[in-house]
């Protein structure tokens, strides 16, 4: 009761009649690495995390967020209950059955966004505004706004050839606001970066609509092993690793410790200039096609898949960031310059892929997102 009698106090206090807010809420709102519109299937995605610390003494509750397209603008987006009790991650907490919408004193939360947009109206800033309530009113009415917090918006991102062949292809783990990926920050030099926000692993997909032929165990057996990796584009190779022993498929001991160095197994990063570097990570030990100093040249192949590294089956993990370093930069959007949707799974637990669910559709400078089925040109 002492609390909340402070709280109204600082409202009676605010001037008569203002428009401005009653009170300022402790909050410090960071914007990792601001969104970059990107194209999948035919709308623009924009996608980014809000990390709030809330740097009073007095707990808050975010009751509902809502995003505009520009100071004032049209509503692009509002969340609330289950919604944005999905979006949003306590940092450094390990239960993630604790609601995040409750912002402690002192505590940090992550909110992840994927905003819509319909093409050709991606606004050049975006405005939040944050409806704000003590803990245990969340099912209740706010009582409070915070508006004002604007974030900038770019366009255009790098279009890349394709990493792989043909296909079909399935984007596992890909861009999308609950993928493994994104949720994942990894702290290195004194940063907390989200190195794989755009991150996919490719694995590809059988005639028989399965991953893999035979004995699952063996590496061999599965449609993607020793598939050709591609440069996406021209470029300097700026770091390799090679000699990493693959794991079994599906054994959760890996062949190797995994720490800093090993997580990626073997793996090629190439700088494609303009500070945006593709990380290519699994591949086969003694499979690698090129060495540090290398130009590249875009559909060179660097080397093959395989399941080195962090990885419990052979696949392709892509993305790209803003350092040469495998985790240690913040993941970077892009877009391909042409390949064909074939669909989409349910999800990596899915027995088989049957195509002829959805028709095929070509799709140029967009981007697959999570779970989807493509096939790259030959």
């Amino acid at each position: 009761m002492g609390t909340r009698m402070l709280v109204l106090l600082a409202v009676i206090a605010a001037p008569a009649g203002s428009n401005a807010q009653l009170r300022l809420p402790p909050f410090d709102i960071r914007v990792p690495k601001p969104p970059t519109a990107v194209a999948s299937d035919g709308t623009h995605h924009l996608i980014y995390e809000l990390r709030i610390t809330n740097t009073g003494r007095t707990d808050y509750a975010l009751q509902q967020l809502a995003v505009l397209a520009g100071e004032r603008g049209v509503e692009l987006g509002r969340w609330s209950g289950d919604s944005l009790k999905r979006m949003a991650v306590r940092v450094a907490d390990q239960n993630r059955d604790i609601d995040a919408r409750v912002i402690s004193s002192g505590r940090q939360v992550l909110v992840y966004l994927d905003v819509l947009v319909v093409s050709g109206a991606v606004p050049p800033v975006l405005e939040h505004w944050f409806y704000l309530t003590h803990p245990d009113s969340l099912s209740g009415a706010a009582g409070d706004t915070l508006t004002g917090f604007l974030v900038p918006v770019a366009s255009n991102p790098p279009v890349l050839a394709a990493p792989l062949k043909s296909g079909p292809w399935l984007a596992a783990n890909g861009p999308g606001n609950a993928s493994g990926h994104r949720r994942t920050v990894v702290p290195l030099e004194g940063v907390g970066r989200i190195s794989q926000r755009f991150a996919t692993d490719w694995i590809k997909i059988g005639p028989d609509g399965r991953l893999w032929t035979g004995d699952s165990l063996k590496n061999e057996n599965w449609y993607g092993y020793k598939e050709p990796l591609l440069a996406v584009g021209a470029g300097t190779v700026v770091a390799t690793k090679d000699g990493i022993i693959e794991n079994v498929p599906f054994n959760p001991k890996m062949a190797v410790p995994i720490t800093l160095e090993t997580v990626g197994g073997n793996h090629v990063i190439i700088d494609l200039g303009g500070g945006v570097y593709g990380f290519y990570a699994h591949l086969i030990p003694g499979s690698l096609r090129v060495k540090v100093g290398d130009k590249v040249r875009a559909g060179q192949v660097i080397g093959l898949l395989g399941n080195s590294g962090n990885s419990t089956a052979p696949h392709l993990h892509f993305h790209l960031g803003d350092r040469n370093s495998p985790l240690g930069t913040e993941g970077l959007p892009f877009a391909i310059d042409e390949y064909v949707k074939l669909g989409k799974v349910a999800g990596l637990g899915q027995d088989r892929w049957v195509p002829g669910g959805e028709p095929e559709a070509t799709r140029r400078r967009e981007l697959p997102f999570e779970n989807q089925v493509v096939r790259f040109k030959p």
